[in-house]
């Protein structure tokens, strides 16, 4: 816990006092939104994936491709101009080092993608131990019992 105070205090202050309290807040605003807007934007596709591979019976055309396509496509010019990437009029460059966020999260999600597919290639196994972790059913018999039914 001491490490991560040590690590926030430093990301704080210092582009705060490199650079002012304006940037300083402004490029890790950036690099949030800019992450939460390409996750909103990633998890689109896996609906649309989910319906049509795990659950085709209750696949719905308008709620479970339609929307998920729209959303992609309302939220692709958002995701763009919140990275400071001028591709519509009415969008401009972000001044440095704010216009770095753009680039450093779109390597990092890359990063996690090459990851996850060396992961995938490598230890399966791993990628769905981390998949059980967020189920909503029953336990199953491996698993070690919660708090409440231990009591």
């Amino acid at each position: 816990m001491a490490a991560q105070f040590v690590i926030a205090v430093g990301a704080t202050l210092g582009p705060g006092c490199a650079y002012g309290p304006v940037t300083a807040f402004t490029l890790p605003a950036t690099v949030i939104v800019t992450v939460i807007i390409g996750m909103y934007i990633i998890v689109n596709p896996s609906c649309v994936g989910y319906f049509l591979c795990q659950c085709r019976d209750a696949f719905n055309p308008v709620l479970h491709l339609l929307f998920p396509v729209l959303g992609i496509a309302v939220f692709l010019p958002a995701l763009l101009t919140a990275a400071g990437i001028p591709v519509l009029d009415f969008v401009s460059e972000l001044s440095a080092p704010v216009s770095y966020a753009g680039p450093v999260v779109g390597v990092r999600m890359l990063t996690g993608i090459v990851v996850l597919v060396v992961l995938m290639r490598r230890h399966p196994e791993r990628v769905a131990e981390t998949g059980r972790i967020h189920l909503d059913g029953p336990a199953s018999a491996g698993d070690t019992a919660t708090g409440a039914e231990q009591r």
